[in-house]
């Protein structure tokens, strides 16, 4: 089995091949979402409050503290780093958007660019990522497919469903609902899922149909919760939720018409 590094490095390329490949360590992105700004390898934001965690983190990391941070910038960056989602939404704003825009500016993008791109932000971002979402990808692949701890695919297809959807619990009319662990051999959705690509795409569902019919059962098994999570997303975005974790879970397969192949990737 890789170590935490290296399993993150292939989770991450994973979902990043489906978002376009900016999953990178330096990348930043504007108020697109009201978040303020994203940065980062999992777009940590102002909003949220994970893009000040992020700069605490850093600054605890590397020996010249704030004042190496603040090297990279002409704004106050410590007192951002302390500041609440709301207030750090207004400062993000008035230093790093543009004007009538929810672009970055381009000084702005550099500044960032910088900091990020320093070998103790790189080491930052992957400790929070371990700790965080490969964590509780770790979690699920003990919940939900204990007979396949030893396969990467497993990692890979929770690591996107946490980043993407939050995990396998949701408030549904107003009380928590958790989708259930089954044995491979109760793991029955993946035909409700071949049923719908068949009916989307025809080219992925022909790709898929080998692969499920022909009895893989990881990839049945991964469908499976493909499929029961989808349940809970906008039915407008069903398909996209099912092809783009179907397509990780048989290693090939069509996301948005274009063509993925993963099977140099995962096991």
């Amino acid at each position: 089995m890789m170590d935490d590094v290296s399993l993150l490095k292939t989770c991450l390329t994973v979902t990043g091949g489906f978002e376009e490949n900016t999953m990178n360590y330096d990348a930043v992105a504007g108020n697109f979402d009201g978040q303020g700004i994203s940065v980062g390898v999992l777009q940590w934001n102002a909003g949220q409050g994970t893009l000040q965690t992020l700069l605490q983190n850093i600054a605890a990391k590397n020996s010249g503290g704030w004042t190496w941070v603040q090297s990279f910038f002409k704004s106050d960056i410590h007192a951002f780093a302390m500041m609440n989602g709301p207030d750090a939404v207004e400062f993000a704003k008035d230093h790093y958007i543009m004007n009538g825009s929810t672009g970055v500016a381009p000084a702005a993008v550099a500044c960032w660019k910088n900091l990020l791109g320093q070998p103790d932000s790189i080491a930052v971002q992957q400790d929070m990522a371990i700790k965080g979402p490969l964590s509780r990808a770790k979690a699920f692949v003990l919940q939900y497919t204990p007979s396949f701890v030893d396969r990467v695919r497993p990692y890979a297809f929770f690591f996107d469903l946490v980043n993407q959807d939050g995990g396998m619990s949701k408030k549904v009319n107003g009380a928590w609902a958790t989708i259930p662990a089954v044995a491979p051999s109760g793991a029955t959705s993946w035909s409700a899922a071949l049923a719908l690509a068949s009916q989307k795409d025809s080219l992925c569902y022909s790709e898929w149909a080998p692969i499920l019919n022909n009895g893989d059962p990881l990839s049945k098994y991964l469908m499976h919760y493909a499929w029961q999570r989808a349940q809970w997303v906008n039915p407008l975005y069903v398909w996209d939720t099912v092809s783009r974790r179907g397509t990780i879970a048989c290693r090939v397969g069509r996301v948005h018409a274009t063509p993925i192949n993963l099977t140099q990737t995962l096991d």
